[in-house]
């Protein structure tokens, strides 16, 4: 876990952690809600907000450690992030918390995460905490470490299970060493540097970060002053499309940092308790993420075939995926794909159902509440997965009583006993649902048509729904609509949403929000 030049590096430095990873993605998927009365689609907000984390130290005793800072979204302050560490009794803690509020059409969320990780003064790791409130029952996850492996508690809605893990693999260091080994860089004049280490606001597996010099001095105002400083690019693992710019004084702490994701622009600024914690209601997002086709598309629900081409305003176009009713043609104009979708039909394909299979810390199948409620819901239907999905499906719909745009990201487990929430939680809930009856499934982000919201009229806006795996072919199921599903969706990711490929997953989907342009090519009734 430690090389020989690591255990060179350590020294008594005040630092805020340098996160391995640079960045967390926090999920609040956009998507749609549903109407009680109509039970039609209404687009909810794209909140896959990156917030980079403070991270580099400066040369005062550990025991003052307390940085703060201002996160901006869009020029507007919307969140604030605490970072510190302490010695004590042979251990080190790195904590590190956040918050974020933002408004989608008027209806305030604000989500909040804290990390920390306990090591000992040798390097040793000892356990590693993590809480999560978005919007809902806070969930916690404690990890322990042991000799030859880990034990994780998860607490949530009332229920705590305990599992076992393997250590996590490969050669990474613990926050207190990554912060040290990349605090020896950002002052030593090192071009380039990697540091992989486990992120104290992410999951259990390590994370890579590569830093790259761009400046090696720039100025840069900081609370009223000049602050001579270096500036850096930093690209990680668990989200290998987007850059983070950053700047670090000459101590090495982290001063500013900037990221472009899906249209909107999110800063953090070094500041102070006062400062970071003097905040408003947060910016309106949901709206700037709407998406007018070339044209009127009339009867959606009559509809049988559509085609779409789909371009960017700037930028490239990533290749966006084919699968269950869709179809997708990369056309020879640059930047153009257009897509077939036809709902009653679906192509056979090759994917290995066990990996629709398997729970995840979302998508909590094994969970026992979940389990009886998709027991329920296929309770007298015919043994046809067609038949079982379909009965879910709607079983859902029913069953998420409050349709609320005010939840983050639930869990399956969550859902099931809150019974609020948009279309992600829906989406959520069938899923977890088809995979505890059997039926493989996975999640489907993307657009949908809306006929009206918050007074705009025929225009698409981001939604989540599910897919399941029948007779070797993928076919969707949205749960927040009176029928199946319909030729307005288009699908710009699949997921099975396990813990090692979710957020790589997401975030690639935002890489197109913001930019996207839908002409309407054809329409079949």
């Amino acid at each position: 876990m430690k090389t020989a030049e690591e255990h060179l590096l350590r020294r008594q430095v005040l630092n805020c952690p340098l996160r391995g990873d640079g960045m967390i993605v926090q999920m609040n998927l956009p998507f749609a809600i549903t109407s009680l009365r109509h039970r039609s689609a209404a687009p909810g907000l794209a909140l896959l907000l990156v917030l980079l984390v403070c991270r580099g130290a400066a040369a005062a005793p550990p025991e003052n450690t307390d940085l703060w800072y201002t996160v901006l979204l869009q020029g507007q302050h919307a969140g604030w992030m605490h970072c510190s560490e302490t010695t004590a009794d042979g251990r080190i803690t790195t904590e590190v918390q956040w918050l974020l509020s933002v408004s989608r059409a008027g209806t305030p969320v604000e989500s909040r995460k804290s990390g920390r990780f306990v090591e000992t003064v040798d390097g040793e790791p000892v356990s590693f905490w993590l809480m999560q409130d978005l919007g809902s029952t806070p969930r916690e996850v404690l990890y322990e470490f042991g000799p030859s492996g880990l034990t994780r508690r998860i607490t949530e809605a009332g229920r705590t299970s305990t599992s076992t893990l393997p250590l996590p693999q490969g050669d990474w260091q613990t926050p207190r060493e990554a912060s040290e080994f990349a605090h020896a860089r950002l002052r030593g004049g090192t071009d380039q540097f990697t540091v992989t280490s486990i992120d104290v606001l992410g999951d259990i597996e390590p994370v890579t970060t590569t830093r790259e010099l761009l400046e090696a001095e720039t100025t840069i105002n900081v609370r009223g002053r000049k602050v001579m400083a270096s500036k850096w690019k930093a690209v990680t693992s668990s989200s290998p499309g987007l850059a983070a710019t950053e700047y670090y004084d000459t101590q090495g702490v982290l001063v500013r940092s900037e990221v472009e994701l899906g249209g909107a622009s999110i800063v953090t600024l070094l500041s102070d308790r006062a400062s970071a914690m003097r905040m408003g209601a947060g910016p309106e997002m949901m709206l700037k993420t709407f998406v007018r086709p070339s044209k009127p598309i009339p009867s959606r629900n009559r509809l049988k075939k559509a085609v779409y081409d789909l371009s960017v305003t700037e930028g490239d176009l990533p290749d966006l995926p084919a699968g269950g009713a869709q179809k997708i043609e990369r056309l020879h104009e640059p930047d153009r794909i257009r897509l077939t979708i036809e709902p009653a039909a679906s192509e056979p394909v090759e994917d290995r159902a066990e990996d629709y299979l398997k729970p995840s810390e979302l998508i909590t199948c094994d969970d026992e509440q979940v389990i009886e409620l998709a027991q329920r819901a296929v309770r007298n239907v015919p043994a046809s997965p067609q038949r079982r999905a379909e009965a879910i499906r709607t079983f859902v719909g029913r069953y998420i009583r409050r349709k609320s745009l005010g939840v983050g990201l639930a869990s399956a487990a969550q859902i099931a006993r809150d019974r609020e929430g948009d279309c992600t939680e829906h989406a959520v809930l069938t899923t977890a649902m088809l995979r505890a009856a059997g039926i493989p499934a996975r999640l489907a982000t993307g657009l949908v048509l809306v006929d009206e919201f918050a007074g705009q009229k025929s225009i698409f806006g981001y939604h989540m729904w599910s897919q399941a795996l029948i007779d070797g072919a993928w076919v969707d199921f949205d749960a927040t609509q009176p029928q199946r599903f319909d030729a307005t969706h288009i699908a710009l990711r699949f997921t099975a949403a396990n813990e090692d490929e979710f957020l790589s997953d997401m975030t690639a989907l935002l890489a197109i929000m913001g930019r996207l342009k839908i002409d309407v090519v054809s329409l079949e009734y």
